[in-house]
């Protein structure tokens, strides 16, 4: 019985230590939510998502450093009685983040806040302009890269929480705001930029230590 317990507790200490080694994690991410333009009148609700990939490094204190890979899908959907725009923007978007996390390092709940900036590069998506003039209705659609820029630039910031679901593997989870900084509209006479809020949901794991 003395040996069975001597084993188990160096089991658990090589678990412990293996998991207090670990400071960087890599894993999945999809958000889904609600995005709009600015100086859009009549705005009405345009589903927002994002399917990616994340990466974090965690420091000894409370902070930690993160990036994102990720396809999103943005615009936004202004209607009135008789006439409907609705913008689909598809990028692959970068954010960089700082993170806080509270609580204590070993803690297996965590909440935490992040903030950072973002870089999306348009890949695709469409603008459909439909009027409806008594029973006629007529769509116009036109390619987004035709009229938006390829690059678009602005701050991302969440708050949330990591739950340890077992050793070295994490669920994540955000609410999500992007506030664009930069007009994505090649037109001088415009000025739209990106908003979006939403959830994300992730699962991450522990791959290793870097000094």
């Amino acid at each position: 019985m003395k040996k069975i317990i001597r084993i188990t507790l160096a089991a658990l200490s090589i678990s412990g230590s293996t998991m207090a080694q670990d400071n960087l994690s890599f894993g999945g991410t999809a958000g889904f939510g609600h995005s709009w333009l600015t100086n859009a009148s009549n705005s009405k609700y345009q589903p927002a998502g994002n399917l990616g990939l994340s990466l974090t490094y965690s420091t000894e204190t409370n902070w930690g450093f993160g990036a994102d890979l990720k396809w999103s899908i943005e615009g936004g959907k202004t209607s009135t009685s008789n006439f409907t725009n609705t913008t689909r923007l598809d990028y692959v978007r970068v954010p960089v983040k700082v993170m806080y996390f509270f609580g204590e390092r070993g803690n297996a709940f965590r909440p935490k806040l992040t903030i950072g900036p973002s870089v999306g590069f348009l890949i695709g998506g469409k603008n459909e302009a439909t009027t409806i003039t008594g029973d006629t209705k007529t769509t116009v659609e036109t390619a987004a890269k035709e009229y938006v820029k390829a690059v678009d630039l602005g701050v991302n910031a969440s708050a949330g929480f990591n739950y340890r679901l077992v050793d070295r593997t994490w669920l994540n989870v955000d609410l999500n705001y992007y506030h664009g900084l930069t007009d994505i509209i090649e037109a001088a006479a415009i000025d739209q930029k990106n908003r979006n809020v939403g959830i994300n949901v992730g699962v991450s794991f522990g791959i290793g230590k870097v000094k």
